[in-house]
């Protein structure tokens, strides 16, 4: 859990206390995702994969709080260029990057974006013998009951199997890989705050997304996790509500913010669409 979580930009601040999982509600353009983005730039490592999403990067004068640390960021700006390196058409890609910021938070922030995980297209790969190393064994005791089988990593794929029924994950359709390339990042890189744009471009059925949410709760319980924060448009915010008594919910308006928790929300569910109340800047 994190005690205190506060993100300043254009004379706009919003400040948070004990979050652990987090859905972040509001209208197209109004700041969702740069929210995480500006928490994700806490952490450099996190320029790369919010560039190769975006293209560019273009943050400047915010601060972002978290547990009483601070960083704060007069510049945070990146663009990818290409570079012609001869006359037949090749081009090198490169990253101008400006990044002054100045602090630390003693914890690790990674932003994930579902909708660029890439499904492959593979021949059919059934009958060839595959053996589990131990990180794919820890790997699969980390989501045993989210998926019926052992997930083998490769280099840049992956593998299921499951008794005599050896496949590419892909083929076990959009959302099962998806989900597994998520908690994969989670496993390998082992953040102390995920941060999800747009979750329900894992296209997950409803039933299973829950599931994933309340396996999240539970992996923030065991401490494995400090908090889960995402962004969506959809009814994932219900599923949250439903799974984890103590997740909280960001309305975030043009001009100021919402914040509710779970029992607000779910007395409220059966009336009221909070897309809708935080759309419209309704309080009631």
């Amino acid at each position: 859990m994190l005690n205190k979580l506060s993100v300043t930009y254009n004379n706009t601040s919003i400040s948070l206390e004990n979050i652990s999982t987090l859905a972040i509600l509001g209208d197209n353009r109004v700041g969702k995702t740069a929210f995480l983005e500006r928490i994700a730039l806490t952490n450099e490592d996190n320029i790369p994969t919010i560039l190769n999403t975006k293209g560019s990067i273009n943050y400047e004068n915010f601060s972002v709080n978290i547990d009483d640390e601070e960083v704060k960021c007069e510049h945070a700006k990146a663009d990818r260029i290409r570079v012609p390196i001869d006359s037949g058409m090749r081009y090198l890609t490169n990253e101008i990057r400006r990044y002054d910021c100045k602090g630390s938070i003693k914890y690790k922030a990674m932003i994930i974006y579902p909708y660029i995980f890439r499904t492959m297209i593979h021949e059919e790969h059934y009958g060839i013998f595959v053996k589990p190393n131990d990180e794919n064994m820890k790997f699969n005791n980390m989501i045993k009951g989210l998926i019926d089988g052992t997930v083998i990593h490769m280099v840049n794929d992956f593998i299921y199997e499951n008794g005599d029924n050896v496949t590419y994950l892909d083929n076990l359709g959009r959302g099962i890989s998806n989900m597994v390339k998520l908690l994969w990042s989670v496993y390998y890189y082992k953040p102390d705050i995920l941060l999800i744009d747009d979750i329900e471009t894992l296209s997950l059925h409803p039933k299973r997304l829950q599931i994933l949410l309340k396996w999240f709760t539970e992996y923030i319980r065991d401490n494995k996790l400090k908090a889960m924060l995402f962004t969506t448009n959809s009814d994932a915010y219900v599923d949250l509500a439903e799974v984890d008594e103590g997740a909280k919910f960001l309305l975030l308006r043009k001009d100021d913010y919402m914040l509710m928790d779970r029992d607000e929300v779910l007395d409220r569910i059966d009336y009221e669409d909070l897309r809708y109340t935080a759309l419209k800047g309704e309080t009631t």
